[in-house]
């Protein structure tokens, strides 16, 4: 059974039948190959309620860096997994500032088809069994308009549903609280059924 999570690939030198494309295929129902950058990044912000991974080549053509993009993306959200594939320069000073943007694996293009698609497929894993998108799940099944407030913070600060997934997918210190106060609860029913 092919996983759900939507595949996007950010390359300008990759075409449609390029193995790593028909090898994802194989396993996923969703793969999207984009040259322009800006293209995938606005695709993945009207769509950032779907479960995303992204594969991105940092060397484009028409001005625009992947190093850039990943910026963007991290503007958006945090919780998409993004899986690095380029030509490495150990000169060049971003490569070092992907690390603080929280890449999820960095691969020299030399990688085999192979050892991606196996990263990827474990990014899916780690999206699925993982505590924000538990968090997401839960928040999204609850009833009544995700637009009106739902959640008081001890600081007097008001939350709506939206506005609680939006700080999940930033990774913002309330965000974390958020997951944080999942774990604690689910750790207590759990203790309080054995109880």
């Amino acid at each position: 059974m092919k996983s759900r999570t939507k595949v996007i690939i950010i390359d300008d030198e990759i075409k449609e039948n390029h193995p790593l494309i028909i090898k994802l295929r194989q396993h996923f129902e969703t793969v999207v190959l984009y040259s322009i950058a800006v293209k995938a990044i606005s695709d993945i912000k009207q769509k950032l309620g779907e479960k995303t991974i992204l594969i991105l080549d940092l060397k484009l053509s028409g001005g625009e860096t992947g190093y850039t993009a990943l910026k963007d993306l991290r503007e958006l959200s945090y919780q998409i997994p993004v899986i690095i594939w380029t030509a490495l320069d150990e000169r060049n000073t971003e490569s070092f500032q992907l690390i603080n943007l929280k890449s999820y694996a960095i691969r020299d293009k030399d990688t085999s088809v192979a050892e991606i698609v196996r990263i990827v497929q474990q990014a899916d894993a780690d999206i699925e069994y993982g505590l924000s998108n538990a968090l997401e799940k839960w928040i999204l099944a609850q009833p009544g308009d995700p637009n009106e407030p739902y959640l008081i913070s001890l600081d007097g600060q008001s939350f709506s549903l939206n506005e609680m997934i939006e700080e999940v997918r930033k990774d913002t210190t309330q965000g974390k609280e958020f997951t944080q106060n999942l774990v604690n609860l689910t750790v207590e029913l759990m203790t309080k059924k054995d109880e």
